[in-house]
């Protein structure tokens, strides 16, 4: 390799010398701002590369709530696990390439900043020191007269320790200079090859990861290929679905009217009811309907109602074989009917007339039925009297006639 100052020159110490001192101090301070600035630019890097891994690792986080959400569709399931544990891998590959990055870089480089560069400095220190004592001692050598033969003799002397203090100096700097411009070479090589091989070897690592998950992902192409077929499909049938019924006629706002006492799931009928407060007060509240309106059910032979669908039924009538309802026709609200039992009544509104025979009859249907699962021997008519008085149908079993006379005070009951 060419030496950047000749050890030759550095003798002479010619004016060739000092322009290759002065190129060569100019190209170091340079080359010391470069690598200051790479190393900065490094550690800015990993710390951003870092923050990634952490937001990446968030995200990642979320895929797994999702898929343990996603439990009951194995399909999302499977593959948002699969996914994020692949992607699991790579944040950690991200988080090797990144340490050996600090190590090939960030490390590499400034230790050659904080150690050659600083021993060049140190060197430059003691050449400029030593290169301003021999030129005193050239300038006092040649001040000295001829005549003063003493003074002659020390300025000689001075002299020539002083040359030779700068020749060791002069030299040792120059051994540094060369070194140094050899060095940085093979340093700055060194560690962008261990950056290079750093990415090598994470890609090669990523490549591998998503070459096994490659035939996963094509199958699961494939499935999504056909539910995506699927969804067409069936969103072809909703359209048709919704098409046939907007032909229908809305022009009543009634909801089913249809009760099914064998329902699969034991509810005979459904819907929305106003409900009166059972307090001494007797009230419909008007500015907070949704206070008073439940979703009225009559399963089990009972008349239950809620307010979401999460709360517990509230009972209205355990045991439908013990009241009776009625039309009530002597209030203020229209669609009322009233549900009575031995203890207590409730009094309930629908929302149209055709509603309102459509829950007398469900419950009127459920009384009925409700005896006969319970085996009796004789039909329900024969056990109670449907006796038309004030508008309204009483119903009553022969067990309870007694109970009944006596909490309701019932003067239309007629025993069989």
């Amino acid at each position: 390799m060419r030496m950047a100052v000749d050890f030759e020159e550095c003798l002479k110490d010619s004016p060739r010398f000092r322009a290759a001192l002065e190129e060569v101090e100019g190209d170091v301070a340079e080359l010391e701002l470069k690598l200051d600035k790479l190393v900065k630019l490094c550690i800015a890097m990993i710390d951003t590369g870092k923050a990634f891994c952490v937001a990446n690792k968030q995200f990642m986080n979320g895929i797994r709530d999702l898929a343990q959400y996603s439990s009951n569709d194995a399909v999302v399931e499977t593959s948002l696990t699969k996914f994020s544990d692949s992607l699991q891998e790579m944040i950690n590959f991200h988080t090797i390439l990144f340490d050996q990055t600090q190590r090939s870089i960030k490390a590499q480089l400034q230790n050659f900043v904080k150690e050659d560069l600083r021993k060049f400095k140190d060197a430059k220190k003691q050449f400029e020191k030593v290169s301003e004592e021999k030129e005193n001692a050239l300038v006092k050598n040649a001040q000295v007269q001829r005549n003063k033969q003493h003074e002659v003799e020390e300025a000689t002397n001075i002299l020539t320790a002083t040359r030779k203090c700068f020749r060791h100096i002069a030299l040792d700097y120059v051994l540094q200079i060369n070194v140094l411009q050899s060095k940085r070479r093979s340093e700055i090589l060194k560690s962008m090859l261990s950056f290079m091989y750093a990415h090598l070897a994470f890609f090669h690592q990523g490549y591998d990861l998503f070459s096994e998950l490659g035939p996963y992902m094509k199958d699961l192409g494939a499935q999504l290929d056909r539910l995506v077929v699927d969804a067409a499909k069936e969103k072809r049938e909703m359209e048709q679905k919704h098409s046939t019924i907007q032909q229908k006629d809305f022009s009543s706002d009634d909801s089913k009217l249809e009760y099914n006492v064998d329902a699969a799931n034991g509810i005979v009928m459904e819907g929305y009811l106003f409900k009166r407060a059972s307090n001494a007060f007797k009230t419909w509240n008007r500015k907070k309907p949704d206070h008073i309106r439940r979703w009225f059910s009559i399963q089990n032979n009972q008349l239950v109602y809620q307010k979401k669908f999460k709360d517990n039924p509230t009972v209205v009538v355990e045991d439908l074989r013990l009241c009776t309802v009625k039309h009530c026709e002597d209030i203020e609200r229209r669609f009322c009917f009233e549900v009575v039992s031995p203890t207590k009544s409730c009094m309930l509104q629908a929302d149209s007339e055709k509603l309102r025979q459509a829950w007398i009859k469900a419950v009127q249907t459920s009384i009925a039925t409700a005896y006969r699962e319970k085996g009796d021997e004789s039909e329900p008519s024969d056990r109670c009297k449907v006796i038309p008085h004030c508008g309204f149908d009483l119903h009553f079993p022969d067990e309870a006639s007694i109970l009944v006379r006596k909490k309701l005070n019932c003067h239309y009951l007629q025993m069989t």
